[in-house]
């Protein structure tokens, strides 16, 4: 019969076919694994630590967290570096193109709102760690004594755990606040439109100007008004979605705003103070200090008006009213907050902006108050600091400073330009720590070929890999 689906009739034997294939086998795999036995010692083979993590295994990633962690550390840029490239290099440009009009007057603001004199700097950086620590002075340290102490009562530690609740809580009113205000928002967002027009009503009824501790009339506002409505609403709509979702995050910032009223705070005091171990040990001056850091309105209205400034700019920036080719430094500046303030970051982190003498300056500070390089030939603490600072017009500089009985190890790295100034660097320094009651133990002073990781100044972040390792 014709091949009717071949233009010629193939030659015998070229057909492709007709040909015999020969029965091929893969090779078998020679990398064979000993079979594990504890009565003998193998000799090596070729399996690996990671061997079991090919494609289409199911055996856990045996790197951690906290590696995870130090791989983004070593690789983000700093903060004050990557703020000092938006304002000095790139706010003309932002400025001059015309585009958002909305994040130049915002950066404008922020760059008024830096101009410090000498006692608002201080003022400023004092604002900054408070906001940064909560639980620092005497006052805490006496506590964190009788927590660690193994003879004091159960009844006396539930006292004081319950005046630490209600510190944290009635100190965080406002950011508490804030994110209820956010909750609120974002279920309106996903509601039904008369719904959602209902809700913005009583959400604008609430009063986000209230002080720390004032927190009676939202809360009967919330409780009487707010919360009936989202539960009517549940029931009508049967909405398990992100709107039950969101209405959980409101009840759990709900229940902290409620804890922070200010009788509530009062009471817990009073309680605390009853406990004989607490009262023989807290001055009045102790209590006075802790009630005004917390009901003052002094230091930290304008560190956290700042920081919400900072706030604004970068989320506009996210959005890319800056121009997209701006947007990964405003992502760089975002990683890098974060990153500073992760659980497994042991250090006190502060980012300080100042407009200082007509000298912009962005600074960043990373502090270990309990250093273990520490002279052991003298007593006290030994606190050791890594303080990086782009002052425009100058550059780059790091400092790395190591003060314990008011003796200081300092290295100093300085700009390259500023290489003939050196001499003249020194005297200025050493009139400074004269000046504040301080002692060199040693000086050194070169020019910054190369920012410093923070790794490299502080090795105790390499502690985390002796605990355990933990991956999500």
């Amino acid at each position: 019969m014709a091949d009717i689906l071949r233009v010629t009739t193939p030659l015998t034997g070229q057909d492709a076919a007709s040909r015999i294939r020969p029965n091929s086998q893969e090779p078998a795999n020679s990398n064979i694994n000993n079979v594990i036995n504890p009565n003998r010692v193998p000799r090596n083979d070729s399996k690996g630590l990671y061997n079991d993590q090919e494609t289409n295994k199911f055996s856990p990633n045996l790197k951690s967290n906290f590696d995870t962690f130090l791989q983004k550390l070593a690789k983000t840029p700093n903060m004050s570096m990557e703020a000092a490239k938006l304002f000095f290099t790139r706010y003309g440009s932002i400025i001059s193109s015309g585009m958002g009009e909305g994040i130049a007057s915002e950066m404008a603001k922020y760059l008024e709102m830096m101009k410090v004199s000498d006692a608002e700097l201080l003022a400023l950086l004092k604002g900054m760690q408070n906001s940064s620590v909560k639980f620092t002075g005497d006052f805490f340290d006496i506590l964190r004594n009788l927590m660690s102490n193994k003879n004091i009562s159960p009844d006396a530690k539930s006292l004081i755990l319950e005046f630490l609740r209600r510190y944290d809580a009635i100190t965080a009113n406002n950011h508490t606040l804030s994110n209820i205000m956010s909750n609120l928002n974002n279920i309106a967002d996903r509601m039904m439109r008369s719904s959602a027009e209902q809700l913005r009503q009583l959400i604008s009824s609430l009063d986000t100007t209230a002080g720390k501790g004032s927190v009676d009339q939202n809360l009967s506002n919330m409780r009487e008004n707010i919360i009936p409505f989202l539960s009517k609403y549940i029931s009508q709509t049967k909405d398990f979605g992100s709107v039950r979702d969101n209405i959980s995050l409101f009840i759990l910032n709900f229940t902290r705003y409620e804890m922070g009223g200010r009788e509530a705070f009062s009471e817990a005091l009073n309680s605390l103070l009853g406990i004989p171990e607490v009262s023989s040990k807290v001055t009045n001056n102790m209590v006075a200090e802790l009630v005004d850091s917390i009901f003052s309105n002094t230091q930290g209205d304008h560190t956290r008006v700042l920081q919400d400034q900072l706030v604004n700019i970068i989320t506009k920036g996210l959005d890319g009213q800056a121009g997209y080719q701006n947007t990964q430094v405003f992502q760089n500046i975002l990683q890098s907050a974060l990153l500073n303030e992760s659980v497994y970051m042991p250090l006190l982190h502060l980012m300080i902006p100042a407009d200082y003498h007509g000298r912009q300056m962005f600074s960043e500070i990373w502090v270990d108050p309990d250093s273990d390089e520490r002279n052991e030939k003298e007593n006290g603490n030994a606190v050791k600091l890594f303080v990086k600072f782009d002052i425009r017009d100058l550059g780059f500089f790091e400092m790395v400073l190591l003060v314990q009985n008011s003796k200081v190890d300092m290295q100093l790295f300085y700009p390259e330009n500023l290489e003939p100034m050196k001499a003249q660097i020194k005297d200025g320094i050493f009139e400074i720590m004269e000046r504040n009651d301080l002692k060199f133990r040693s000086y050194m002073a070169d020019k910054c070929a190369q920012p410093k990781p923070i790794s490299e100044v502080f090795p105790k972040l390499f502690e985390g890999r002796n605990m355990v390792n933990v991956t999500v």
